[in-house]
């Protein structure tokens, strides 16, 4: 029942047509987590009331003057409970290992499947002429696509430098060597296995950080991004299409589902984060931006194989 009540709950949320507040989602956690304990009540109810039961039983053969008593069942009853505990295990120990084994087992392979999508998402950013392979080429048409977007929202007066570019594609991206091409698999890989990890998100995002403030000081600055000057819808959707090629009708239907008002280029920053960072599949924070990369035109990427 909690689980249908929680998925019924998720469907109405991810299903909404008008845009909320932060405040306002930060109610509907809270709301979840009442809902969680309002749930699992009345397990906890049945549970006492069963021991307090077992207590009364257990009393009867631990008599203290000595005596021994037999208790007599009527048949019928006891007949029917024991047929319905039979019942009642059947169903409970499947289900139990059903738990376990999703608590321990798969929500673990989610997390590392889900996190490996994130990366494969943000690496294909990078990979301009999507072939597989992240080239000084793809550097450059990706900084003019940045300098596209700095031209419509960044508000950043002058280009990033060129030494600067090159500083920050050499010391995150060509892991190679400074400017040598590196397969997508090759950086995924070395982002799993050396840069982050599934079981420490915190330093993930720690890490992180830094890479994608540099990545968005191409098109915007800090004092920028301090004044929290809102993003409009139409921005929204020309930031996504010269970045990543996102459908406009796609981008205008996770801006209104996913990302609560007012949208900044400081909390698009921290989205980003997130979304590079955070192994979470379940965290709508986490998926904000995931949830718009990952849609795409038909046919396109069909070059890459990771």
């Amino acid at each position: 029942m909690y689980i249908f009540i929680w998925r019924l709950w998720f469907f109405c949320q991810t299903r909404r047509s008008n845009r909320v507040t932060k405040a306002d989602m930060e109610g509907q956690k809270k709301c979840g987590g009442h809902l969680f304990f309002f749930s699992i009540g009345p397990f906890w109810a049945n549970f006492g009331l069963s021991v307090t039961g077992a207590i009364k039983i257990f009393n009867l053969y631990d008599s203290k003057d000595g005596n021994n008593y037999t208790v007599e069942c009527d048949p019928d009853f006891y007949r029917f409970y024991h047929d319905s505990k039979i019942g009642h295990l059947a169903v409970l120990v499947p289900y139990v290992a059903y738990v376990l084994i999703g608590f321990f087992i798969m929500i673990p392979i989610q997390k590392e499947w889900s996190f490996r999508r994130k990366l494969r998402q943000w690496v294909r950013i990078l990979d301009a002429d999507h072939d597989g392979i992240i080239s000084p080429g793809d550097m450059e048409k990706t900084n003019a696509k940045l300098e596209q977007i700095r031209r419509l929202v960044g508000d950043r007066r002058s280009p990033l430098s060129t030494e600067d570019q090159k500083k920050w594609w050499n010391n995150h991206i060509f892991k190679t060597g400074p400017g040598k091409p590196i397969q997508l698999v090759d950086y995924i890989s070395y982002l799993e296995g050396v840069e982050l990890s599934i079981k420490n998100p915190s330093e993930n995002f720690k890490k992180m950080k830094p890479v994608i403030t540099q990545f968005f000081n191409f098109f915007s600055t800090d004092g920028y991004r301090k004044k929290n000057h809102i993003i409009s819808e139409d921005d929204f959707v020309s930031f996504w299409s010269i970045l990543a090629d996102v459908d406009e009708q796609h981008c205008r239907k996770m801006f209104c589902k996913h990302f609560p008002t007012p949208v900044t280029m400081a909390s698009l920053l921290e989205d980003f984060t997130a979304f590079v960072s955070h192994v979470d599949f379940w965290d709508e924070y986490s998926n904000r931006v995931f949830n718009i990369l990952k849609f795409r035109h038909s046919g396109c990427f069909c070059k890459v194989h990771v």
